[in-house]
């Protein structure tokens, strides 16, 4: 099972193994994830440069959202911080920033660009899931690794397919959005109420 630390700043309860990840993260970064792909869903005729700005715009986000929440995770029962843990998930924090200012310098530069960008962040971010998942024990750590493997998958075709039209960019882009921001929101729901039953 999964911890998860609540607004208070109350540790949530672990073993030995546990992931312990601040709830706000979570719900921070699925929440962007969405809000991101329902804003390319919303102008499908969009132009590349609107797409790469609010690609940017997300990343930037979710880079810095990644960045605090590695630092803010509350001390296992040792009273150490899981240190390997949070410089990795911060350096994953790190380079999604910098691939959004990428997005954001990058938005007129074309669609092959644009979608390497993708790419990369959806594997960046897939492999960020994969390593919070192996700190996790139970249905989240499954949860969270089939996630990050799905995420790589994308970051894949994004990389592997680069004569993508304009209108399938911007489709494939907002609808995996959705639902990895929902799938997100979902994991962390989850091991919040996990958390209020013990």
């Amino acid at each position: 099972m999964s911890s998860v630390s609540g607004h208070a700043g109350r540790p949530a309860a672990s073993v030995a193994h546990d992931v312990t990840v601040p709830f706000w993260r979570l719900v921070g970064v699925g929440s962007a994830t969405v809000l991101f792909g329902l804003a390319v869903l919303a102008w499908p005729h969009a132009t590349l440069r609107l797409l790469g700005m609010l690609a940017g715009v997300w990343l930037l986000a979710i880079g810095v959202l990644r960045i605090g929440g590695a630092f803010r995770t509350a001390p296992d029962e040792t009273g150490h911080h899981l240190t390997v843990r949070q410089v990795v998930d911060a350096a994953f924090g790190l380079l999604l920033a910098v691939v959004g200012i990428a997005c954001l310098a990058s938005a007129s530069a074309g669609a092959i660009t644009v979608s390497i960008l993708i790419g990369l962040a959806w594997m960046l971010s897939g492999f960020a899931s994969i390593l919070l998942g192996m700190f996790a024990t139970g249905t989240t750590r499954a949860w969270l690794l089939g996630l990050g493997a799905a995420a790589i998958v994308i970051g894949v075709v994004f990389l592997t397919w680069p004569g993508l039209s304009l209108h399938a960019l911007i489709l494939l882009t907002g609808i995996s959005a959705v639902v990895f921001g929902v799938a997100e929101l979902a994991i962390a729901l989850r091991a919040r109420r996990a958390l209020t039953a013990e």
